[in-house]
């Protein structure tokens, strides 16, 4: 099968989400099969869409479908409604968008199936700029959670977010090569693996979903 070298269009603001203007959707690249999860990506501090652009485009080539999830003034309320039935539902948060999947986690809206938390935050203080609307949780939840972060990370470092995980029984952490931004950053090919080889890993363990009955001729 011949791979495209340029990414698809991505939609904007799709099936009805909340999110700002600045949302994007990327579809699984399979229509014959169903995707293998939903991943929400929700961005951090100054972050847009384009930093995400290569993530999604080699998610959806690998059958996942993708919403970019733009600022928005109710983060809980946009979670909600961007699940689907069915499909497991994974938010990936990066800088103050890991803080807004943590806050979406504690939803009982929003019931994620797993977290993928990069450029975390330290959890006790809050972000500059950005007052959460939601208070923030102080420890992980009890969720198969992957952390990437950048080994060199001099705002929150690497030390520190190990010893955050040290009580969360499904939390796996990587560390990548440089800093900040690791998903534009030196280790971006590493984080992008790490995070595919997780959804294949989540996938697995799920169970399927239990077939249709068949309508009546």
């Amino acid at each position: 099968m011949s791979i495209p070298l340029s990414s698809p269009p991505s939609h904007p603001r799709p099936r009805g989400y909340v999110g700002g203007p600045g949302s994007r959707y990327w579809p699984s690249s399979d229509p014959t099969r169903r995707a293998g999860a939903n991943v929400v990506l929700l961005p951090g501090r100054g972050e847009s869409a384009e930093i995400f652009e290569h993530l999604a485009f080699r998610l959806a080539l690998d059958g996942y479908q993708v919403t970019f999830l733009d600022h928005g003034r109710d983060s809980v309320l946009a979670l909600g409604e961007a699940r689907e039935p069915g499909l497991p539902f994974v938010l990936l948060g990066s800088d103050s968008g890991a803080l807004r999947a943590l806050v979406g986690a504690a939803s009982p809206a929003v019931r994620p199936d797993a977290l993928i938390l990069v450029d975390l935050p330290l959890l006790h203080r809050a972000v500059a700029g950005e007052p959460p609307d939601q208070p923030i949780p102080r420890s992980l939840p009890d969720l198969p959670i992957l952390l990437l972060h950048g080994e060199d990370d001099r705002v929150t470092p690497f030390p520190l977010v190990r010893m955050a995980t040290r009580t969360a029984r499904g939390a796996r952490l990587a560390s990548l090569p440089g800093g900040r931004g690791v998903l534009s950053g030196p280790g971006r090919r590493a984080a992008g693996a790490h995070i595919l080889l997780f959804l294949e890993n989540l996938r697995t363990r799920r169970p399927a979903p239990a077939p249709r009955s068949a309508s009546p001729a």
